[in-house]
């Protein structure tokens, strides 16, 4: 039932000081918690994962909206595949916390510090919680403040963009 929702979509990126690279995925549950006083967001992990490890490593995670499906499915390969790591090389600007590079197709970024205490285990995934330390936008905005380019999304099994509104 819930893959009919549309979701959007994220890629978390995390690295500890003892790790060379660093090491990330794409979520679809990613989503904000508040705004006042401090913005606080959160997503969803399945667990064992080598990116939760980071972020418990770290205590630190930074959240990239994207606009292109091919980076996507670059965070979608198994950490394995060597192509993997040539995508995160890539894609992830090594003087930015883990932040997407605009070139790629990243349009805004969220540094966030983990909030152990906050997240939670249930079954075999986690909730984790961060708070935003640091945030910024790569894209022109137009004049009501939007994004000119539209956040990529997951809805009934397919990348999709939002549409206009249903009003």
């Amino acid at each position: 039932m819930m893959r009919d929702l549309t979701h959007p979509l994220a890629v978390i990126v995390a690295q500890s000081k003892d790790t060379p690279h660093p090491t990330g995925l794409l979520v679809s549950s990613f989503n904000t918690v508040t705004m006042d006083p401090v913005p606080h967001v959160t997503f969803n992990l399945k667990l064992p994962s080598s990116t939760y490890d980071e972020i418990k490593k770290s205590a630190a995670f930074t959240a990239s909206a994207i606009t292109r499906v091919q980076m996507a499915k670059e965070f979608l390969l198994d950490k394995t595949d060597p192509r993997y790591a040539i995508a995160l090389r890539s894609n992830v600007n090594n003087h930015g916390h883990g932040k997407l590079t605009q070139e790629k197709g990243a349009i805004w970024w969220m540094r966030c510090q983990w909030l152990e205490d906050k997240s939670v285990q249930v079954g075999d995934h986690v909730l984790v919680i961060g708070k935003v330390i640091s945030a910024g936008f790569y894209k022109a905005r137009n004049k009501h403040g939007r994004v000119v380019d539209k956040p990529l999304a997951y809805g009934e099994g397919q990348f999709r963009y939002a549409g206009p509104p249903a009003y």
